[in-house]
């Protein structure tokens, strides 16, 4: 089967540390699932995994990719009590989790210390059972693929606790930007407002309830944010885009009271430079979030509300994956499908 490997490369050139690969056709041990991937999506993580090194680091080769959904096409033994059969469309966790370690045993299932799993972007992948969530019969399996981002941002929203009426301001919208704003707008913030540097982004933003949009690479975001709240500032100020320029105009755009939630992955040598007096005077707060995959039956529920029609915006053929690593790079579209 074909399968998506990180492998040693040029550093400075993203698709020479890309390749996709023959590998031998997984089958599945006691308690696991084998899955036949329909669709996964690209993340600004599996990029920076890669050209930043981050989350821990993990060194090539090895197979990557973790948003997708598919069909079961065999059950191991041992998974007689699930509730999954052969057949049944189904998401499924990035990584299976022990259920042993001081995280699964907290309930952090997410930050298992021992977990495992195969990269989502291949033709077939195994789970455990327990990391592996049915869906409806007829689900569009393009818009659950976007199951995992969902509990994402699931998860940031629970954090930052926007109230009905609250002014809210998202910075970045890409995929998983995109996707926040869905929920903002559903949450029923209010004077949303997009700052993005893509037009083509902006216009979708508005396009799915944005009420105003900011170019950050021609006006002042936080004197802007002042303008639009009537020179409040913003009650919520979520920056999702990852960009270091990005997170400091942030703190300058809350009002008294306010929250900055940041739910991107920067560069990990980059500090923000914070003035602690600036907060202390709003008594402002900070949030950070990386989802929680927990969340999964929650964000299954809520796919039909979202506007992932808008999110998506290439699919490729997973034998031309590194065409949409290419495209990613380019930020032409906020998410780029593989066809598994």
């Amino acid at each position: 089967m074909k399968q998506v490997w990180h492998v040693e490369g040029d550093k400075s050139n993203l698709l020479s540390q890309l390749e996709v690969r023959d590998v031998p056709e997984p089958s599945p041990g006691y308690g696991e699932i084998k899955i036949k991937v329909e669709y996964a999506a690209l993340c600004a993580t599996d990029v920076h995994s890669i050209t930043q090194g981050i989350m821990g680091g993990r060194k090539p080769p090895r197979s990557i990719g973790h948003e997708a959904a598919g069909i079961v096409v065999e059950l191991g033994p041992g998974t007689e009590k699930s509730d999954i059969k052969v057949g049944d469309k189904v998401v499924f966790s990035p990584k299976s989790a022990c259920g042993m370690c001081a995280s699964c045993k907290r309930g952090k299932v997410g930050r298992c210390e021992k977990a495992w799993g195969d990269g989502a972007f291949a033709e077939y992948v195994i789970r455990s059972a327990t990391v592996t969530h049915k869906i409806p019969d007829d689900a569009d399996l393009k818009s659950y693929s976007l199951v995992e981002p969902t509990a994402c941002c699931i998860r940031m929203m629970d954090l930052a606790s926007v109230k009905h009426g609250e002014t809210v301001m998202l910075s970045g919208a890409g995929g998983i930007g995109l996707i926040l704003l869905n929920l903002i707008i559903l949450s029923g913030g209010a004077k949303i407002t997009v700052s993005e540097p893509s037009a083509e982004r902006r216009d979708v933003a508005l396009s799915m309830g944005a009420q105003y949009v900011i170019d950050p690479f021609n006006e002042d975001v936080a004197k802007r944010a002042k303008e639009i709240t009537n020179g409040r500032g913003f009650d919520h100020v979520f920056e999702a885009s990852g960009s270091s320029h990005a997170a400091l105009p942030c703190t300058k755009s809350i009002a008294i009271d306010g929250k900055i939630s940041y739910f991107a992955v920067y560069p990990p040598t980059y500090e923000l430079p914070l003035n602690l007096h600036d907060l202390y005077m709003l008594e402002g707060s900070v949030q950070t979030s990386r989802g929680a995959t927990i969340l999964f039956p929650r964000a299954i529920e809520l796919i039909p509300r979202m506007q992932m029609e808008k999110v998506i915006g290439k699919i490729v053929p997973l034998a031309d994956a590194l065409e949409a690593f290419d495209l990613f790079e380019k930020s032409i579209y906020p998410k780029v499908l593989l066809k598994c």
